[in-house]
């Protein structure tokens, strides 16, 4: 192909030629029509050739100026090109830099991974969605008594033994970039052994290329350790089992003694109390004041002993018979109870708070059992106040609605507190105040079968609060 640099010689050589000869010949012929003087015509010819020297000159002149503007221009515009180029081939060198960087990083982190993936102790397995290994790791090939090369040219089929029920596939399919999901599975090994694996895939894409990444670790001593905890487990709720039914035949043969004996001795101790009453009335001028005091003493053990047989028998009919659940008006269920208590000792100066409007869900008549404990120990307990003071109302404690009988009488010592509701257990002498030490114990029973729990707060001789919870 002919530059056009190459063509500009020609066009001013072509342009000089055509002047030049139309000069030449127009000018001879017309200085030979205009001048017949020889030697006349021979200066103006000499001028003549001069004139066109000095046109030629200025034509080239102009010309080759012209030329040459072109080339600068040319040679400008070259030069921002070659800037322009210098300015490409410096970005294209940057990104080839930043390529070249960014392939050894890449190149870095495939060798971390690769280093990780064959230390783990997890097999780690790359496929395709076809289920296809494009790779595996050292731990892969050990677990599963395989060379690298065989697993490479294996399916995700040929080694689990779960994707043939559909689980996996459908694992899969559900999976988007980002996500993991764990599956509990069984691997089979080269020699056809089986094994469980608690696996866990996630899904990352490579391109246009959907690539599943899956790390199986090897949970037989788990789910051995696993079947070993329930074996236990069986054995030891079996074993609690039959405890429990022995402690049932035991409790119920002990309330059922309980009962025979309460209810066998309750005939003589009648007879005691009847044949000492009767001496008191028909043989108390033939007796002295000794005599007396001995009759009044087996009187007084007779009906104390009358009263603990009561108890016990309150104590193993509240294990024993069959809830009822129903709404109790408590507060009404306390009235009834003060108002008996004041017919014992009318001329006793106590004031009753009773809340209003307390209702509670459970068996009449054992919440009847239960105030009756209670507000009969807090009458007892202010025997020697002036001016008694008892409560009954219900707060919040911990989250949980609770009932509660407030005294401000002797109180106790909090540091026996855990004595207060075991059976037979007192807090103060029978020569300060009388009592079985059974009634707290029924109190717990009872509250216990409603599924709620009783606790007590007090200061010595500064008054006890009982609470209780009925399980609601």
């Amino acid at each position: 192909m002919e530059l056009p640099h190459s063509r500009v010689p020609r066009k001013i050589a072509l342009i000089y030629a055509l002047f030049a000869g139309l000069w030449i010949l127009l000018s001879d012929r017309l200085l030979r029509m205009a001048v017949q003087d020889l030697d006349i015509m021979t200066r103006i010819s000499t001028l003549k050739g001069w004139l066109f020297v000095a046109v030629t000159a200025l034509l080239l002149h102009v010309l080759i100026r012209r030329f040459v503007n072109e080339v600068h221009q040319r040679e400008d515009v070259l030069r921002e090109q070659n800037e322009e180029l210098g300015m490409v081939e410096e970005e294209l060198r940057q990104q080839l830099d930043e390529y070249e960087r960014s392939q050894h990083e890449l190149q870095e982190s495939e060798a971390r991974f690769r280093r990780l993936m064959e230390q783990a102790a997890d097999a780690f397995f790359v496929h395709d969605e076809a289920g296809r290994f494009i790779d595996v790791n050292r731990q892969a090939c050990v677990s599963l008594g395989y060379g690298r090369d065989e697993l490479l040219g294996m399916t995700v089929d040929d080694v689990d033994m779960d994707v043939s029920s559909g689980q996996v596939p459908v694992i899969l399919k559900g999976l988007a970039p980002g996500e993991h999901q764990t599956i509990i599975g069984t691997h089979r090994r080269k020699d056809g052994t089986e094994f469980p694996v608690e696996v866990r895939v996630g899904l990352f894409t490579v391109g246009e290329r959907t690539l599943y990444l899956s790390l199986a670790r090897d949970i037989t001593e788990r789910v051995r350790a696993e079947g070993d905890i329930l074996r236990l487990n069986a054995e030891l709720e079996k074993r609690v089992e039959e405890r429990t039914a022995e402690l049932e035949r035991a409790r119920r043969e002990m309330e059922s003694f309980s009962y025979s004996v309460s209810h066998d001795l309750r005939a003589p101790l009648r007879h005691i109390d009847g044949f000492s009453r009767a001496l008191l009335e028909d043989c108390a001028d033939r007796l002295d004041a000794e005599g007396m005091g001995y009759l009044n003493r087996i009187r007084s053990g007779a009906q104390r002993m009358g009263q603990l047989i009561d108890d016990l028998l309150q104590l193993a009919s509240v294990g024993r018979s069959e809830l009822e659940r129903r709404t109790v008006n408590l507060s009404t269920l306390a009235q009834v109870v003060t108002l008996e208590l004041r017919r014992t000792d009318p001329a006793r100066e106590v004031t009753f708070a009773i809340a209003e409007g307390i209702s509670a869900h459970g068996d009449p008549r054992l919440l009847r059992v239960v105030l009756e404990n209670l507000l009969g120990n807090a009458w007892k307990y202010t025997g020697k106040q002036e001016k008694a003071l008892i409560e009954f109302g219900e707060d919040v404690r911990e989250g949980r609605r609770a009932f509660f009988v407030r005294d401000n009488g002797v109180g106790f010592d909090m540091a026996y507190v855990d004595k207060l509701f075991q059976p037979f257990q007192r807090l103060h002498g029978m020569d300060e105040f009388e009592g079985t030490g059974i009634g707290l114990a029924t109190v717990r029973r009872v509250v216990e079968r409603h599924g709620g729990a009783v606790w007590a707060e007090a200061t010595l001789g500064g008054g006890a609060t009982f609470y209780f919870t009925l399980g609601q």
